[in-house]
């Protein structure tokens, strides 16, 4: 009996692999998500600086079993409560149990004749995909659709990564949604192509962040967000290998977020004043101006097989663009053939 559930959002600079299927494909058996690792101040289109990101867990504290570890921030969540933030790199992100069933990526579709809605500027309309249809992620395959494919140091499913990743989440079952925290968005375009007659995606809005909604059986008591190292070279960070473990306690639904982003965004999850369109904060809550283009999109690139040739196009977002977190994620081709487990 499906009466417990385990919610998880993805948040930031966060890459799913593979991306939604298309023409008729199966769902797969499994998907991931992928941190690109930015550890340190790193100079961007020669004026330009993209801060540090942390591959992190933002965990309500009334969930963790005891012992808890001790976090990097504590934040007063103004839909969780009070929640722990924890950074981890060079981590592979488990869950045990796994969840029931198997994996779906939500695609919206008309009830009499089956196919798929369109993904159009903006959802609102009967003959627009629902705002929670996952392929309001962007996707890569609609920007290169001939270079959509993970790094080959990059793919999730081989025993040893590359060190561009900072932490991988694995996906066994559950429904992957795309999510508008933020109602008030304007369509995006994409800068920064090298090619004079590109492939350029129409513009349109892009979800902020994604759901992974899974199913646990009613006598679950609880679930273990176990790790593993990603090289074996480098011991995992932030947390040991007992990871997490989340508990009922009663209640149906436990939820958490994961990401990658600055520390300040992270900290900023916990207030819905992390909308604000022309601002976002830092640390010591003062307003930072938005800039013009999203440039921590950029961090996707070092997970993708993209030749440089191509250009590494970010979305450009409009005077009137609502900010929410700054940091969009992004949907991935991953190849059915190489890697290994």
């Amino acid at each position: 009996m499906f009466e417990k559930m385990l919610k998880i959002t993805f948040n930031g600079i966060s890459t799913l692999a593979p991306g939604p299927p298309r023409n008729g494909d199966p769902d797969p058996e499994k998907a991931f998500v992928l941190m690109p690792a930015n550890r340190a101040p790193r100079k961007y289109r020669s004026t330009e600086v993209l801060d540090p990101h942390f591959a992190f867990l933002y965990v309500p504290v009334a969930v963790l079993a005891e012992p808890i570890p001790r976090p990097v921030y504590c934040v007063d969540d103004e839909k969780l409560g009070r929640c722990n933030i924890y950074f981890v790199d060079n981590a592979r992100v488990v869950l045990d149990p796994p969840p029931l069933g198997h994996l779906k990526y939500f695609i919206d579709h008309y009830e009499n004749s089956g196919h798929p809605k369109d993904i159009k500027e903006r959802p609102g309309s009967d003959d627009v995909a629902s705002e929670h249809d996952i392929r309001w992620l962007p996707d890569i395959r609609d920007i290169f659709p001939d270079n959509a494919d993970l790094d080959a140091a990059a793919d999730p499913r081989s025993r040893i990564i590359g060190k561009q990743v900072a932490m991988v989440v694995e996906l066994p079952a559950g429904t992957l949604k795309a999510n508008f925290p933020c109602k008030s968005v304007q369509p995006k375009t994409f800068d920064g192509f090298k090619q004079k007659h590109a492939h350029k995606p129409k513009p349109r809005v892009y979800a902020n962040e994604f759901v992974l909604e899974m199913q646990y059986p009613s006598r679950t008591e609880d679930v273990r967000l176990k790790l593993t190292s990603l090289r074996p070279t480098a011991p995992i960070s932030g947390l040991d290998k007992r990871g997490l473990i989340l508990e009922w306690k009663g209640e149906q639904t436990i939820e958490l977020r994961m990401g990658n982003d600055t520390a300040s965004e992270i900290v900023d999850l916990q207030s819905m004043r992390r909308c604000d369109a022309r601002s976002r904060r830092t640390l010591d809550g003062k307003p930072k101006p938005l800039p013009i283009l999203d440039n921590d999109f950029d961090l996707h690139y070092d997970v993708l097989a993209i030749p440089s040739k191509l250009g590494r196009p970010v979305p450009h977002n409009g005077p009137h663009q609502t900010k929410f977190n700054g940091c969009v994620p992004l949907s991935a081709g991953l190849k059915m053939t190489g890697g290994g487990s």
